[in-house]
């Protein structure tokens, strides 16, 4: 069996629906490098939520990997019931160095939810040392998320994760994040509580909610007021997240307790840390007799390999500069997805705090998507496609990359979620009837697009200049044209092709990602471009990009990218690609010398694979004249029997309008145009 099976066969997952699971093959991670998760196929991913919101400096960074090592020659583990370790006394110490003033001291677990557990029951058994008997309830946000323990699960305010164990649960009372919420719930219930819990700044788990300006202020005001303590749940927000280092921070708050974990040891090993004041440490020393220990631990809290590693991940925040490095990657980020994802039409709200992005989808908005249609999780799926793992909130599409992401893996992010969006939000076309694999048959039925596709005998033959015509043209003659240039290689830094097409079409409005989904900077062909960009385009992704575009307008105008044989991938072609689209081609050539044989050549390509061509349009592409243009298109004709469309003649400033009438002088365009009938 393979792992694919094996996994299918034996492995309970977490969080996920199995039967779904169960139905499809899973994606199987073997290893990671940097910032890239790589599966056992060698394909590679962007890990645009840091494997759950723990990766902080990239995979395998070789700094965390020498410190563990090296641990590993002393001891892997040793118990803290007892018994003290070098690495948890070196991690606390640093823990309260970096931690808002006032934390003084580390209590170790093991994870997010028991560091949250550790912190309830602290509060609790803290307000009943000081003989204050009536303070047995927390106060907590509404969608709250704090773990999966019960206690934990208790503070809980998402139904969907905490409906069917409510008999287990203990009462908590929930409150809008509001300010005037807040002040009123502490009115009428100050007297009662032992402690609020919050997540400050971002409600990560519930779609990234952020709270007010001065709520987290607010909040500490209210506690010190009313005898409540503060505890401030970091598992998300904490080691840079937000910004800084944490995110109370930002609001100069210090919390009575601090729950970490998820990034403290980079994300390599589970370990976890509540921190607290000295007053609450203080009120539990005593006497054996006396009965105020806190009886509370766990097997493998202060572990040595993950405190070691730790350390190691807060040394790199130091040597690497990490939180003076974030400014610029969080500016980038919030420019490229208002550009790339704000336009989407079915983008209703994009909620950013630092490196943590929440995107939520819905229908209008007024309407949100059903739990049924699933849409979070469908983008999640699309998106692989352009090589990012990403994961769902319901309907909302989450990013949270490592900390180490560079600006241009930032782009590609967004890129990619954009992509995955717009597909995602579009009805399916039908399926296309053909595969790369197998040549197409001619066609009976009209194709389900109506378009045409501008193929090449070559690279730069003035596909994009004719493209711009055609556009014209349609759009004088009351059409609403889409173009769509699936790749572009030489953008630096932008699809200069795909720009003029959108602007000859009149769709600026159309995000860039819709006209020309994968774009790269080296002039290389395209399958070695996006493999330099460690990306694979595929038939199915391309596919679903160009139906998302066909939506759009009343057709498409395709650019294919290099000539008819041109590697989009080691397994896809220019003439692939136009067989999976069904729609009639014109064939543009350079007139010039050679140009002969290469149409006769892209020609007998095409009728190999019974493909629909229209004709052959020569351009032009030089002022200087040569003998042989002239007779270029006579010669084609005569070798080939296919129809010669005409010439367009070389323009020195190639506007739309001018190669629309330049078009209608030189060429046959309704034998083009009336295809789109």
């Amino acid at each position: 069996m393979n792992f694919e099976d094996l996994d299918r066969s034996y492995l309970w997952h977490p969080f996920t629906p199995m039967r779904e699971w169960l139905a499809e093959p899973p994606l199987v991670i073997e290893r990671a490098e940097g910032n890239e998760l790589i599966d056992t196929e060698g394909r590679r991913y962007l890990d645009g939520v840091s494997s759950l919101w723990v990766n902080v400096h990239g995979h395998a960074h070789p700094a965390i990997n020498a410190a563990i090592s090296q641990q590993l020659t002393k001891v892997a583990h040793t118990t803290l019931l007892g018994l003290a370790s070098t690495p948890s006394i070196a991690l606390a110490e640093k823990l309260v160095a970096l931690a808002p003033p006032g934390l003084t001291r580390v209590f170790f677990s093991d994870s997010g939810s028991t560091a949250v557990e550790v912190a309830l029951k602290l509060s609790f058994q803290f307000q009943q040392l000081r003989g204050l008997s009536r303070r047995v309830k927390f106060l907590a946000l509404h969608n709250a998320y704090h773990g999966d323990t019960i206690g934990s699960v208790s503070l809980g305010g998402i139904d969907t994760f905490h409906r069917v164990f409510q008999p287990l649960l203990f009462h908590t009372l929930h409150v809008n994040p509001t300010i005037a919420d807040l002040q009123q719930a502490f009115a009428n219930h100050g007297h009662e509580l032992a402690a609020l819990v919050l997540e400050p700044l971002v409600q990560g788990a519930a779609g990234m909610l952020l709270s007010p300006p001065g709520f987290l202020r607010e909040a500490r005001s209210l506690c010190d007021k009313h005898g409540v303590l503060l505890i401030a749940d970091e598992v998300a927000t904490g080691f840079g997240r937000t910004g800084t280092m944490f995110a109370c921070q930002q609001e100069g708050v210090t919390p009575d307790l601090l729950a970490l974990a998820k990034g403290l040891s980079g994300g390599y090993l589970p370990v976890a840390a509540t921190m607290v004041t000295d007053e609450i440490f203080n009120q539990f020393l005593g006497l054996p007799e006396e009965r105020v220990t806190f009886f509370h631990g766990h097997s493998f809290g202060g572990n040595a390999l993950g405190c070691a590693a730790a350390l190691a991940s807060l040394d790199l925040f130091e040597r690497e500069q990490t939180l003076a490095n974030l400014p610029p990657k969080i500016a980038a980020l919030r420019a490229r997805l208002n550009q790339k994802i704000s336009p989407l039409p079915h983008v209703f709200e994009i909620r950013q705090k630092g490196l943590m992005v929440g995107i939520e989808l819905r229908r209008t908005p007024s309407h949100p998507y059903s739990a049924q249609e699933a849409i979070g999780a469908r983008v999640c799926r699309i998106v692989r496609r352009h090589g990012a793992i990403l994961r769902p909130l319901g309907s909302v599409v989450v990013l949270m990359p490592p900390l180490s992401i560079t600006p241009a893996q930032i782009d590609r992010l967004v890129d990619a979620t954009a992509a995955a969006i717009a597909d995602a939000t579009v009805e399916p076309l039908p399926a296309p009837a053909v595969t790369p694999s197998q040549p197409p048959q001619p066609r009976t039925t009209r194709p389900p697009v109506r378009g045409i596709v501008l193929v090449g005998t070559d690279t730069g033959v003035g596909k994009t200049t004719v493209g711009v015509g055609l556009l014209a043209l349609a759009r004088a003659r009351g059409l609403s044209p889409v173009p769509f240039k699936p790749v572009e290689t030489g953008a630096a830094p932008d699809p200069d092709d795909a720009l003029r097409l959108r602007s000859a079409a009149g769709q600026d409005a159309l995000p860039l990602a819709i006209v020309c989904p994968y774009s790269f900077s080296p002039p290389v062909a395209p399958a070695l471009a996006a493999e330099q960009a460690s990306t694979r385009l595929t038939l199915d992704a391309i596919m679903s990009a160009a139906r998302r575009a066909a939506a759009c307008g009343d057709f498409l105008l395709v650019e294919s990218a290099g000539g008819v044989l041109s590697p989009y991938s080691e397994e896809l072609t220019t003439a692939d690609l136009a067989a999976a689209l069904g729609l009639p081609l014109v064939l543009v050539a350079r007139n010039a010398l050679g140009a002969i044989s290469h149409a006769a050549l892209a020609i007998a390509e095409l009728r190999r694979r019974n493909l629909p061509l229209l004709g052959v349009l020569f351009v032009d592409t030089t002022e200087a004249s040569t003998p042989d243009r002239a007779h270029n298109p006579r010669f084609v004709h005569s070798l080939t029997g296919v129809r010669v469309l005409g010439t367009l003649p070389f323009l020195p400033v190639p506007s739309p309008e001018g190669l629309a009438a330049a078009l209608r002088r030189s060429v046959d365009v309704d034998a083009i145009l009336t295809a789109l009938r």
